[in-house]
């Protein structure tokens, strides 16, 4: 049995799923770090510190979401799909942007006597984001994730027709 190479269409399926998340936080990232800061000289690097340092928790909203999102199914079995992914969507928004807000909120000023204040301005001013954000990921990205996990069977005869006829 011969291993995926680096450019395999195998090794990419299983990384693909980290690019919305990647993107996600950089979005929120910039625009809380926008809210916090302002246009500033050293913006760039302060965004890309507020992205380090949000990066670790973003998986803590996500596996929260998950769970939220097997709880909406049994406590309304009945409901319309359409109905339980806007309900996801929308508690995705609230806690993915108060995680944000306070972890980017730490990040660019610190725990300060105003750091209330401030991160209630950031969570205000980054929801209607962090909803498009919500919405655009369970009624596009996770339909499309979803569908490409029903496809490991064409992955895997692409991975191992590549192996029986390498390229010389």
């Amino acid at each position: 049995m011969t291993l995926p190479s680096a450019s395999s269409p195998a090794r990419w399926a299983r990384l693909l799923p980290l690019l919305p998340l990647l993107l996600v936080g950089l979005l929120l990232s910039g625009v809380i770090t926008w809210i916090n800061l302002g246009w500033r000289d050293d913006f760039f690097a302060r965004w890309m510190r507020a992205f380090a340092v949000a990066l670790p928790v973003m998986p803590i909203g996500i596996l929260l979401m998950a769970r939220l999102g097997r709880q909406l199914s049994r406590w309304w079995p009945q409901a319309p799909v359409v109905v339980l992914r806007l309900l996801l969507a929308l508690a995705t928004a609230g806690v993915m942007e108060s995680l944000m807000a306070t972890v980017v909120t730490l990040a660019n000023r610190g725990f300060t006597e105003a750091f209330a204040q401030q991160w209630s301005q950031a969570f205000v001013q980054s929801l209607p984001v962090g909803i498009w954000v919500g919405l655009t990921m369970s009624f596009v990205v996770r339909p499309w994730m979803e569908r490409l996990q029903l496809r490991p069977a064409a992955v895997q005869a692409t991975v191992e027709d590549a192996s029986m006829h390498p390229r010389r």
